[in-house]
C-alpha cells in the first residue's frame, strides 16, 4: 500500500448504476463521522481486516502466488495472533467464497459444535453457574477453525497451507506491537489476568496487562501454527486434539480428543437474493445473520414500492430498518437452528420459507410509517469477541470470512503447551436460562444438543453484478453484525455511497428484545426525536454498532479499481493491497 496515495472518489462505481429507486436515492451521507478516513484504493488485489498486520499477511500471500482463499486464511490466522480477544485458532466461523467468472459461490461452515458429553444440566449445576457458559472449561465448544482452514485450503486454495500460515508464525515468534484495541481489551481483563496464571502468562507481565505499543511474542503459538502448516489434518486430528482435550478436561471440562477428531466442516449452498439488479449472496442457517440481511433488503424494496419517503439519515429510514429487524430477530428466535449436514447444491428450505414473497409482502403492507408496531407473527410455509475480513484477488475471486472465539478472549482458557486460546461458544446456545450474553431471546430451536452448531449472527456477504463479485462485506459484534452488514450493503446499493462513507456512517440497531433502538452517538437529535415520536425507546450507545470491513469493485478510466475500508470504529484496522 502506498501511504502517499491520492484520495479517490467512487462516483463512477458501476454496481449502483441504473439500479436505484427514486424514492431512496441519496448521493451523499447526511451523517458524517469525525473519524472518517480518506478513500483507499488498489488495482490488483486488496484485503481489509481489523488489524494492519493481518491485512499485510494477506497481501504477502497474494504476492507469493496465493489466491483470495489462501490470503483469507493468512489474514485470519494473523488476526488470531494479533487480535486474540476477537478470534483465533481455538474458535470457528464461516467463509463465503465466490469465483471470479460466473459468480459460483459456496458457503463453508467451520462453526464450533457442542461436545458430546456436554448437557445443560452440567452448566446449570456448575459452581459458578452464572458464568459457566462464558468463562472456563465447560464453556469450550469443539474448535472449528483448525479443520476449517485445512478444508478451505484443500478445496479452494492455490498454495500449500504452510504458505498461508507463515505470516502468522512470524508474527507470533518475532512479536507484534499491541494495538490500542487489544490494549483496551486487556485492561478490562485485569481481574481475570490476576486469577488465571495461564491466561496471564500470555497477555501480561506479572499480572499487569500489556499496553499499546508493547512488543508481544507468542512463541508456543508460533510452534503450533508452524506444525499445523506443515502437517495439516494429521496434526489437527492427532497431537493437537489430544493436547486441547487433555487441558480442557484437567480444567473441569468435558471436551474430548474424539470430539475434535470427529469434527467435520459443512459446505452449504449460500443464501442468495436479488436486490435492484444485484445478487446479494450471504450466510444460510445456522447463521441467522444472512436472513436478517435479506429481510432488511426486502423491507426497503417493499416500502419503496409503496412510495414511502425513506431518505437516508432520517427517522423514517431508521424506523423502516428497525421494523425489519424486530421481525427478523423474532424469526431467528422461533425458527432458526442447526439444519444438519445440508447439501451444498440445495438452498436452505427454511430460508426459502422465511423469505417467501407472500410472507414478506404481508409484513410490508401492514407497516405503519408513523408508529412502531408489535411483531406480526406470520408462520412460514412448511415445506421441506468476532472479526471479519474481506479479500479480492487479481483474478476477481472474493472471500468474505467471519471467525470468532465468541466473547472477548473466549473462555479465557489457554492451552499452555500450544499457546492456543479457546472459545466460549457454548454461550451461543439456549441452555434454559434467560438468553445469552447478548440479551437475545431464548430459542428452543437453538437448544444445546451434542454435535449441534449454535445459531450465529455472522453475516459474510458478497454482492454480484452480472456474475462478478462487486462488493464484499461483513462485520463483528454479536447480533449487531447482521444489522451493520445490512446497512452497509444498503448504503452502497441503494444510496450510492463510497465504500468509506458506507462503512463510516453512523448506525442504528434493534434486535427485538430488549425492545429498544440503539443509536450511535453521531445520529442527530432530530432523528432521535422522530423515532421517539413513533414509540421507540431510543438508547444512545458509546459502544459501536459492530465493526465492519468491506471492499467494493469500481472502475476508473476503464480500469478496475478496488476500494477498501476497515472500520475506523475498531482502532488498528487498515486495508492493504496493490
Amino acid at each position: 500500500m502506498n501511504p502517499k496515495r491520492k484520495p479517490v472518489r467512487m462516483r463512477s462505481h458501476r454496481i449502483v448504476a441504473g439500479s436505484l429507486a427514486a424514492s431512496v436515492i441519496v448521493l451523499s451521507a447526511p451523517w458524517a463521522r469525525g473519524w472518517f478516513r480518506d478513500p483507499w484504493s488498489a488495482r490488483r488485489f486488496a484485503a481489509a481486516t481489523d488489524n494492519a498486520d493481518a491485512s499485510r499477511a494477506a497481501v504477502e500471500v497474494l504476492r507469493a502466488g496465493g489466491n483470495a482463499v489462501d490470503a483469507a486464511i493468512a489474514a485470519a490466522l494473523a488476526l488470531g495472533v494479533t487480535s486474540p480477544s476477537s478470534s483465533g485458532f481455538g474458535g470457528g466461523g464461516f467463509a463465503l467464497v465466490c469465483q471470479p467468472n460466473g459468480g459460483r459461490c459456496t458457503f463453508v461452515d467451520f462453526r464450533e459444535t457442542a461436545p458430546a458429553a456436554l448437557t445443560p444440566e452440567l452448566l446449570r449445576n456448575a459452581p459458578a453457574n452464572a458464568r459457566a457458559s462464558q468463562v472456563g472449561a465447560l464453556a469450550v465448544a469443539v474448535p472449528g477453525e483448525p479443520t476449517g482452514f485445512v478444508e478451505l485450503s484443500r478445496r479452494y486454495g492455490r498454495r500449500p497451507l504452510s504458505v498461508a500460515t507463515a505470516p502468522a508464525v512470524r508474527l507470533a515468534r518475532q512479536g507484534f506491537r499491541v494495538s490500542p484495541f487489544l490494549a483496551d481489551r486487556l485492561a478490562q481483563e485485569r481481574p481475570e489476568l490476576q486469577r488465571n496464571p495461564a491466561f496471564a502468562a500470555v497477555f501480561s507481565r506479572g499480572g499487569v496487562p500489556f499496553v499499546a505499543g508493547d512488543l508481544l511474542r507468542r512463541a508456543p503459538l508460533a510452534t503450533t501454527l508452524e506444525r499445523y502448516g506443515r502437517e495439516g489434518e494429521r496434526y489437527v486430528r492427532g497431537a493437537l486434539a489430544v493436547a486441547i482435550a487433555d487441558h480442557v478436561r484437567a480444567q473441569g471440562g468435558v471436551l474430548t480428543a474424539d470430539d475434535i477428531r470427529n469434527y467435520r466442516v459443512v459446505e452449504r449452498a449460500p443464501l442468495s437474493v436479488n436486490f435492484r439488479g444485484n445478487t446479494v449472496v450471504t450466510a444460510p442457517p445456522p447463521s441467522a445473520g444472512g436472513l436478517i440481511v435479506a429481510q432488511t433488503l426486502a423491507q426497503i424494496d417493499g416500502l419503496a414500492a409503496r412510495n414511502l419517503p425513506l431518505l437516508h439519515g432520517s427517522s423514517a429510514y431508521a424506523h423502516a430498518l428497525a421494523d425489519a429487524w424486530k421481525h427478523a430477530f423474532d424469526d431467528r428466535t422461533r425458527y432458526v437452528g442447526d439444519p444438519g449436514a445440508g447439501d451444498p447444491n440445495t438452498p436452505s428450505p427454511l430460508a426459502q420459507s422465511l423469505l417467501a414473497t407472500a410472507r414478506l409482502s404481508q409484513r410490508h403492507r401492514t407497516f405503519d410509517p408513523s408508529r412502531s408496531r408489535s411483531v406480526v407473527v406470520i408462520e412460514p410455509a412448511r415445506d421441506a469477541g468476532t472479526t471479519h475480513l474481506c479479500v479480492i484477488d487479481a483474478d476477481g475471486m472474493a472471500v468474505s470470512l467471519t471467525t470468532t472465539v465468541n466473547l472477548s478472549f473466549g473462555s479465557r482458557v489457554v492451552v499452555p503447551s500450544l499457546g492456543v486460546l479457546l472459545n466460549d461458544e457454548v454461550d451461543d446456545f439456549s441452555i434454559g436460562t434467560a438468553g445469552n450474553n447478548f440479551g437475545l431471546a431464548v430459542s428452543p430451536a437453538n437448544s444445546l444438543v451434542a454435535g449441534r452448531r449454535p445459531i450465529s449472527s455472522m453475516s459474510p456477504t458478497i454482492v454480484l453484478r452480472d456474475g462478478r463479485p462487486t462488493l464484499v462485506a461483513g462485520a463483528s459484534g454479536g447480533p449487531r453484525i447482521a444489522t451493520a452488514t445490512a446497512q452497509i450493503v444498503l448504503n452502497v446499493l441503494a444510496h450510492g455511497m463510497t465504500i468509506e462513507s458506507a462503512v463510516s456512517a453512523p448506525r442504528v440497531h434493534h434486535q427485538g428484545l430488549p425492545d429498544q433502538l440503539l443509536v450511535e452517538r453521531d445520529v442527530p437529535e432530530d432523528v432521535r426525536v422522530g423515532l421517539r415520536a413513533r414509540g421507540y425507546t431510543v438508547v444512545e450507545t458509546d459502544s459501536p454498532v459492530a465493526a465492519a470491513t468491506a471492499i467494493a469493485v469500481g472502475e476508473r478510466n476503464g480500469a478496475r479499481v478496488l476500494f477498501a475500508s476497515s472500520d475506523p470504529r475498531k482502532a488498528g484496522g487498515a486495508p492493504d493491497g496493490e
